[in-house]
């Protein structure tokens, strides 16, 4: 799927089928009442969201037809060009399963069209909105709409800071080591370099939010060697890692360019 497309409904129900169950896994008790994703992901519609992206966690114990999944969202009046970062969007994140392990979530996350990397925004920037359930209310998830798009202007003013903000050689340093650390237990010079190391030419700049893209891609992509290990790291598909990472990263990011400024 091209990740600048709109998903249509038949390639949503591809990536994320769980996402239309119609009924809750055998193995929860009968106090666990079901609430379809398609509930709050119509109101997000309704309210000018549109899906981009989706995927589901495979699962051998749990039935995979209501596994957790994720769907990606972009609203219609938050493009490239009105948020005004270079070539990032922002995104709402709908997050759920319907096996009694996951409550609905409702965040904020920004998709880096030039590595199509999908980030998430710490809690403490973009917040989060948890539905339980229990019952369903339209008009949290329109709250949660509502949120994001306000909050867009502030990350928009974030991300721009970064991209004015230049560590010193120590603080890159110490940057990327704290970032391999989110990872790998006491990682070594090779692991560290892997993670600091651009894929492509437009990212050897010294800007921090250049510097966060690439520390962000490698640590989630990997694809390089862990020499303490002998294997290959593998890319992050666990979807409550992703999100995970993401925001320990961008919480780590955070204070970095907070201690730099001061």
């Amino acid at each position: 799927m091209n990740n600048a497309t709109l998903m249509n409904q038949e390639e949503l129900m591809a990536a994320a089928p769980s996402a239309f169950a119609t009924q809750p896994d055998e193995a929860v008790s009968d106090r666990y009442t079901f609430l379809p994703t398609t509930e709050p992901l119509k109101v997000l519609q309704d309210c000018g969201w549109r899906a981009y992206s989706a995927q589901q966690v495979k699962t051998r114990k749990a039935d995979p037809k209501t596994a957790k999944h994720i769907i990606r969202l972009r609203h219609e009046d938050l493009d490239v060009n009105n948020f005004g970062v270079g070539d990032s969007i922002p995104e709402m994140l709908l997050i759920n399963a319907h096996n009694g392990l996951s409550s609905y979530q409702l965040r904020g996350g920004i998709f880096r069209l030039v590595c199509s990397n999908g980030m998430v925004v710490s809690e403490a920037d973009f917040g989060t909105i948890h539905l339980r359930h229990i019952g369903f209310d339209s008009e949290e998830v329109m709250e949660a709409s509502r949120l994001v798009i306000a909050n867009s202007s502030k990350i928009s003013d974030r991300i721009n800071s970064w991209r004015n903000t230049f560590l010193n050689e120590r603080e890159s340093s110490d940057f990327f080591t704290d970032v391999a650390r989110l990872r790998f237990n006491d990682p070594n010079e090779d692991l560290i370099q892997s993670i600091s190391t651009p894929r492509r030419e437009i990212d050897r700049k010294a800007d921090f939010w250049t510097q966060f893209n690439v520390a962000q891609e490698n640590l989630l992509r990997g694809g390089f060697s862990n020499q303490k290990t002998g294997r290959k790291v593998r890319a992050i598909t666990n979807i409550s890692r992703d999100i995970n990472l993401n925001s320990s990263l961008w919480d780590l990011a955070n204070e970095y360019s907070t201690n730099s400024l001061n």
